[in-house]
């Protein structure tokens, strides 16, 4: 039965995800239906509960090279900084052993930890911190559509040497305050729009990051504070990455 476990879950990994939550949904739905009628009557008792989660994964930490993901004993996928996530992808529920590896080094795990993942639950899992001090924060998604001609938004602060931070938009529309370094917000309905958005120091002039957001409807976004305040770099210097949750 380890054979059949070990098949269906990479099934999974390479090919449930491809358009919308609903086939994910679907997905998830299905596994769980194959898993309650493919065992013997001796394995009922054991494998009856089991069911699945979902999970994306982004790589926060500025300093790293790109990372393989590997979910117990499979790699799942090459990611990157800052922008080349993990997609969505299905994956048992339950606490589940986590390694980070240099990618095409797999001898030696930069980063090994833990993740509890609940039934039918969404997650998004931020690899944070700098090379030589990696963490990781699992955040549970709420993806249910906002309302018409609005969009979610949430933030979270993954720059490691910055101070708490607040962001708003448009002046006066703080939608996150006093945020420290893998803290976040909950998912806030936003009219959809282009606006003029800031992320600064809660307190003082550390940080004071101007940009433009465009917010589209029906999406659902993360705003995440990225980058170090006091690096030399450019790509590794403080900045914000903007997460969308819709699968296309």
């Amino acid at each position: 039965m380890k054979s059949h476990v070990l098949t269906i879950n990479m099934i999974l990994i390479q090919n449930i995800v491809s358009d919308r939550y609903m086939k994910i949904s679907v997905a998830l739905l299905l596994v769980s239906v194959f898993f309650s009628s493919c065992f013997k009557d001796s394995d009922q008792q054991e494998y009856s509960s089991v069911i699945v989660s979902a999970i994306t994964v982004i790589n926060a930490s500025p300093d790293t090279p790109p990372l393989d993901f590997v979910l117990d004993n499979q790699r799942v996928q090459q990611f990157s900084y800052p922008d080349g996530k993990i997609n969505y992808f299905a994956a048992f529920s339950g606490t589940r052993s986590a390694r980070l590896f240099e990618s095409g080094q797999p001898d030696q795990p930069l980063y090994t930890f833990d993740i509890r993942l609940l039934q039918g639950k969404y997650y998004s899992l931020f690899i944070n911190g700098t090379k030589e001090n990696l963490g990781a924060v699992l955040i549970e998604d709420d993806l249910k559509s906002p309302g018409k001609e609005y969009a979610k938004v949430r933030f979270v602060n993954l720059s490691p040497d910055a101070p708490a931070l607040d962001f708003g938009i448009s002046g006066d529309s703080v939608l996150a305050s006093q945020k420290r370094f893998k803290e976040y917000t909950g998912f806030q309905e936003v009219k959809a729009g282009n606006y003029s958005a800031l992320i600064k120091s809660s307190n003082g002039e550390a940080v004071s990051f101007p940009f433009d957001l465009q917010i589209k409807p029906g999406k659902i976004y993360t705003v995440w504070a990225k980058g170090r305040i006091g690096s030399s770099d450019e790509e590794e210097g403080f900045g914000y990455s903007l997460l969308d949750h819709n699968i296309d």
